[in-house]
């Protein structure tokens, strides 16, 4: 549990109450640490009446008004609060009903505290597995939805007029094949990133060259990489689109690998070494659901045989799927608005 929270609790608690007698709490709002946070949550908020976004800070403020979102800034005293985290802490008094949303695709690094999950109603996870993981560490809270932020991709949102158009205008090269890397936090002790970094120019001859990178990744490597001639870097949390452009997708233990395998792409990924962040289970299925390579020097090879042979692990994708995800049909944001007007009835739209 943050420390803060027991600094704040009984102070933030009384004035919560206070403003709960004069009728000046502030209703339902969802708290977004960042845009991640908003872009995880929009396939919920289609089901749902509008609510108010709370964030921490002013630079989390300042960049969802630039995607249009307008926003006020803690300290907030709501009736109830959503958020795409376990951050309940921010928000210490027990009367405020708490939801949380995982921003992951599957939990494939180690739970954090059962105390801090439990402080919520419901923390939605992405499948019945996750859930009895969950329950195994002590979280009661767990709730299985599937992962909304993969909606757009089986609801036919990205059909192929949207695919094509897309294409276009992040301006890759239709007589290229596209490989797409991704990396966890290089100080995680499970990331590949250092391998391959500086080493993209090469690949960016042959291939479209695309990286997302896990938003605390090293300033030396962001630079690497987007310094990089010919390699489009992902600047935005929204990767659904590039990984759906992508003949290849290439890790290490990032979520990401969880979207690349649920949009059944072929994957080549490092073999890192197992730590105290490792979560065997999820270790055991990328071993399974993707081509494994132990040094950069294998690269070239492991990705002209997954261009040859993409069917080659459709299986085990598949059964990694099922483990993840329960279902991939383009309902799991319904499914958690549903459980959210259970809560907070207020928020189901008027009946057109």
């Amino acid at each position: 549990m943050v420390f803060s929270y027991y600094i704040i609790k009984h102070p933030y608690t009384l004035w919560w109450h206070i403003k709960r007698r004069l009728n000046k709490t502030e209703g339902v709002v969802l708290y977004c640490a960042n845009t991640l946070d908003y872009e995880i949550f929009s396939p919920v908020q289609k089901h749902l009446k509008a609510l108010p976004v709370v964030t921490k800070d002013k630079k989390a403020q300042t960049a969802l008004r630039k995607i249009g979102v307008d926003s006020t800034r803690l300290p907030s005293f709501p009736d109830g609060v959503i958020m795409c985290r376990q951050a309940a802490y921010r928000f210490p008094a027990k009367s405020i009903k708490k939801i949380g949303i995982s921003h992951g695709a599957y939990n494939f690094k180690p739970f954090a505290s059962a105390e801090s999950h439990n402080l919520l109603e419901r923390y939605f996870m992405t499948s019945s597995t996750d859930v009895e993981n969950a329950r195994k560490t002590g979280i009661r809270s767990g709730f299985a939805v599937g992962y909304p932020k993969l909606d757009p991709a089986f609801d036919g949102t990205y059909d192929e007029t949207f695919i094509s158009s897309f294409h276009e205008k992040i301006g890759l090269d239709r007589n290229k094949k596209t490989i797409l890397f991704t990396a966890t936090w290089d100080k995680s002790g499970l990331s590949a990133i250092s391998q391959w970094a500086g080493n993209l120019t090469s690949l960016a001859q042959q291939y479209n060259v695309m990286v997302t990178v896990h938003p605390w990744t090293s300033a030396l490597y962001q630079d690497q990489i987007k310094n990089a001639p010919g390699v489009l870097f992902i600047d935005t949390f929204n990767v659904i689109p590039y990984i759906i452009q992508a003949d290849v997708c290439i890790g290490d233990a990032s979520s990401i690998l969880g979207e690349c395998c649920a949009l059944d792409k072929p994957m080549v990924t490092f073999k890192m070494p197992e730590g105290k962040r490792t979560v065997p289970h999820v270790h055991e299925m990328i071993c399974d659901f993707s081509l494994q390579i132990s040094d950069f020097s294998e690269l070239d090879n492991a990705i002209e045989k997954c261009l040859s042979e993409p069917e080659a692990k459709h299986e085990q994708r598949t059964k990694a799927n099922r483990i993840m995800f329960d279902e991939l049909d383009g309902q799991a944001g319904k499914r958690a608005a549903d459980e959210i007007i259970n809560f907070f009835p207020q928020l189901k739209k008027d009946e057109s």
